[in-house]
Order: structure tokens, then sequence, then C-alpha cells
């Protein structure tokens, strides 16, 4: 009989923590969201990369859109290259789950009892303010991102199978929707019948439910990007190449940028490369590190209801937790013309729980190439069981099977202490020497940036991050944290409009304990998140 070694299981995934990511693997796995990929962008590139440029934006997904996007509309002369290893928009935004959900009663009690009750509000307000953010981004951009994205609102559900597990939830639940009224105000509990019947999961024991949205966040950001660069001749996007070195020449404060295309300088560079930061960054080694993702398509089952424009769902088990979105319905017409509904795709992620070592052999793991057995077992076999397979004396529904339609994996970025890390690079993390602080003739800050550690809650926190960073580089400082009585997340019904993140300075809505300091660099333990996720 084999022992098991929790002790050397954890060295060993502490040890992957630290070791450099690589530059992203060529031939990842297929991801149902880039079939296609994207006719304009799958294999953009110049015939000849330039010499040079204002700005250098290294790695493509939803943070350097956002930033690009929020780059041009206040600055749109600037002349930027973004450099991208593979296929723009093919790393995890490409791979993810398609949620815009925030759980704010599970991430509260931590945060208070880090940053303070104002403090974690401000957080949590940040990630909340996504949804409605999003919404609008795709509303500005017309109707062909609104149709491509599927951007939608839906009702986000946290759905229990197990009463202590549950009862664990909404006390942390009450303490959240108790001390923060206003910004819990659309959020509720559904008891055991309630949840049963809408959501037709007969084993369900309860669910918290609050407002949360569903996108194909690849076709998001191709469709932005695809009119950035349609608007902007200035800006490049050189896929399939990948930075293989940088180098900082002190005397004229330049970084000259290495590709296997020829090499290209710039006095200004952006790193949104997220799990695979500390490849560039050595610096962030066991402050941001890779983690192994699984996500599915699926196809609806036959008399499963398509749900999928008004829910969204999370399975809370009694260790971690998996996510799933549902495509809109579309509908067949036939030759007598009849007309059949047909169910969306189930988009169904998570698993990590369910893999070797309780998720602790993919923490540091920075390969999309492969599928883990596990999770896909977990995959392949959990929806059937939780929308009732089989049927009872009650009459349940049948589901006796699934077909998956494709399986693929994707890299997050897990941050040490939880949070994103925004702004200027030091030398400590670039282990590269620093201009001085100062504008270029064009009013760019010079230096290194970046925007990277989302773990796996990307669509709550890259948008923002990318705003407030495009700011950042333009410069706006964040001093502090500006009191901003501005509470609400969104508008009711007759109350005035809440003000947009473009109509507000960074401190009254981007949260300080974001960005990047040499205290926060010297504290951030990668055992505390991998603490946190095995319930150590």
């Amino acid at each position: 009989m084999v022992q098991y070694n929790h002790n050397a299981v954890l060295d060993n995934a502490v040890t992957r923590l630290h070791k450099s990511p690589g530059l992203p693997l060529p031939n990842p796995t297929k991801s149902f969201w880039l079939l296609p990929e994207s006719p304009l962008l799958s294999n953009i590139q110049s015939q000849k990369l330039s010499e040079s440029a204002d700005i250098i934006v290294i790695g493509s997904g939803i943070t350097s859109t956002g930033f690009l996007r929020e780059l041009y509309r206040l600055n749109p002369d600037l002349n930027v290259v973004l450099l991208e290893a593979r296929g723009p928009c093919t790393g995890a935004t490409g791979r993810n789950g398609g949620h815009i959900k925030e759980g704010p009663y599970e991430e509260y009690p931590r945060l208070k009892s880090i940053y303070g009750n104002e403090t974690a509000a401000r957080i949590l307000r940040f990630r909340l303010r996504h949804l409605e953010e999003l919404k609008a981004v795709a509303k500005e951009e017309g109707e062909d991102c609104l149709r491509e994205s599927e951007v939608r609102e839906v009702m986000g559900t946290d759905v229990f199978f197990d009463h202590e597990v549950m009862n664990e939830g909404v006390s942390k639940f009450q303490e959240w929707k108790r001390e923060n009224p206003e910004m819990g105000r659309e959020w509720g509990f559904w008891d055991q019948e309630t949840t049963r019947k809408k959501l037709n999961i007969p084993t369900a024991t309860g669910a918290i439910y609050g407002p949360a949205g569903a996108l194909w966040p690849y076709r998001f950001c191709t469709s932005v990007l695809a009119r950035l660069v349609s608007s902007h001749p200035n800006l490049k996007i050189e896929s399939y190449t990948p930075v293989e070195d940088i180098s900082f020449d002190s005397s004229t404060s330049t970084y000259t940028i290495s590709t296997p295309r020829g090499k290209i300088t710039s006095k200004t560079v952006i790193h949104t490369t997220n799990g695979w930061a500390s490849h560039l960054l050595p610096g962030l080694s066991g402050k941001v590190f890779a983690f192994q993702g699984q996500m599915s398509a699926q196809e609806a089952p036959e008399g499963l209801p398509g749900m999928g424009e008004q829910y969204s769902w999370s399975f809370i088990h009694q260790k971690g937790f998996d996510y799933l979105t549902q495509r809109a319905s579309t509908s067949t017409t036939h030759p007598d013309g009849t007309a059949t509904q047909i169910a969306g795709e189930m988009m169904f992620g998570g698993a990590w729980a369910s893999t070797e070592n309780m998720g602790l052999d993919v923490c540091g793991l920075a390969d999309d190439t492969k599928l883990n057995y596990l999770a896909a077992a977990h995959l392949s076999g959990l929806l059937p069981y939780v929308f009732g397979s089989g049927e009872d004396s009650n009459g349940t529904r049948s589901w006796n099977g699934v077909k998956v339609k494709n399986m693929w994996t994707g890299i997050l970025g897990m941050s040490a202490d939880g949070l994103p890390w925004v702004g200027r690079v030091p030398t400590k993390v670039s282990t590269r020497n620093q201009p001085k602080k100062g504008k270029t003739e064009k009013g760019v800050e010079t230096g290194e940036w970046c925007a990277v550690g989302f773990s796996g809650e990307g669509m709550v926190n890259c948008w923002g991050s990318a705003t407030a960073l495009a700011r950042m580089v333009l410069g706006e400082e964040v001093n502090g944290n500006v009191r901003n009585n501005e509470a609400r997340i969104r508008a009711a019904k007759d109350e005035e409009a809440v003000k947009g993140w473009k109509d507000e300075k960074l401190e009254e809505w981007f949260p300080k304990e974001f960005v990047i300091e040499d205290s926060r660099i010297a504290k951030a333990n990668p055992l505390d998140l991998v603490g946190a996720l095995m319930g150590l």
C-alpha cells in the first residue's frame, strides 16, 4: 500500500508555485469558445515587427482589451504594439466559464478580517459593479458586439446539497447583508422546496441568489479588439510573437523586447499575462502562480428547459464548487411550419477539488495542452445527478446521460493574497533597473506596469483593473481610498443612475489594496492561498 504523505505533496506544490511557468505551450486543448476563432484576429500579424512603440503590451485577453479600450478613449494618438504568444484571447479569456458573477457573502468575512468593513465593502462593490460596466461596454460597442458576445443578465444561484454547508453559507450571507444592506438589496435565499421547483434540481437543500451575468468572453473581447484595430491604424496586434526576454538600457531609459521575429523597443511596457506573469517578472514568483482549471461544453438533454437566459449556477460542495452557464435557446422551424426549441449548450466547469490531492496537483501547473482525467470524470458525470437522472415516485424528470461536445483546460493566475496586482512594477519584481518616474512627450508614464493575478475571478476583476491601469499609465494616481457616498451598485426603478467608472476618479472606485507596493510584496505568502483553497 502506498502511504499518503501530505507534507511531501504540499512541498511539491509549493516548489511548483515558485518555478517560472515558461511561455504558453503550443497546441492547447480545443475550447468551445474558440470555435471558430475570429477571422480578423486569429492570425493577425504585421509583415514586419515594428522597431519601436509608445507602449508595448504583453499578453492578450480581457485585461489587455479593457486596457486598450480605455487608453484609446483617452489618447487616440498613441502607437501601441500588443505581443501575444498564441492567438489573441486564446488563453484564460477564451477558456473560462462565461460568468460575470461574484459571491460577495463568501469573501466578505475574510476581507473584513484583513482590511476592515469599509475596505472589504469597497472591494466587493468593485467586483459586483463589473456586471453593469460590461453590459454598458457591449451596448456602447453596438449591436454586433451584443449579438456575438451574448451578454445577458441572469439570476446567479449558489446551490447547496448539504445542510451543514448550506448553514455555514447562509450565516456568512446574513452577516454580509446585515452589514451591507444597500449592496445586498437584490440578494436573497430560497429554501429547499423553492430551490428544487425553480431550478429543476431535486436534491438541492437551498440556494442563495443575486444578480449576475453570462457571456461569450472570447467573442466579447475580439469584437472590441476588432473595432479598435479598424479604427486605430496605430494599434498593431502581433499574434504568435512570444516575448523571450526583456532588457533595460539605463542610458536611454528604453526597454528592448526580444521575440523570435525580432526586437522592439519602448519606454513603457505593460504586462497582462496573468498566470504566466512570473516568467517575465521573476519577483512575482510565489506571488502570482499558475493553476490549471477545466471546462466543458455539453449538450442540453432532451426535456431540460432552456434556462440560460434566466439563471446561472454554482454548485457548492463540502470541498470546492462547480459553475455552470447555459447558452440561450434556439428555435428550429420545420417544413410544416411548426417550431422546436433547442436548449443551448451547458457550459460547465470546476472540479479542481476532485483532482488528485484535493487540487494540490494542479497548483503551479501551467499546462493547458492536457486534460485532468479526474476533473474530466467529475464534469462528465455530475450534471445528470444534479438535474435529476432517473425517475422516482414523484415523477422526477429523467436524464440518463450527457454528450460532452468539448472539454478543455485553461490557466488561472492565482494571487498569493487573493487580490489582483495592478500598477507600476518595482525593481524587486522585474529584477531589472527602472527609469525615473516621468512622462514621455506623448504623456505616457515610463516604466513597466502590470495587471495580473485575478485568482479565477477575472470577469469581476479584470475590466476594472485594466481601466484603472490605463489611467495610471496616463498619469492618474491612486493615493488612497476616498470615501464614496455612492454605495449602490446600480440604480433601481425610479432611482437616479449610478455613475460609471469613466465618470469618476480612480480614488473613488478603485481599491488601493490592489496596487503593487513593497510592503505587500514582502507580506504575500502563497501558503495562505493554498491553505484557503484546500481548507487547511
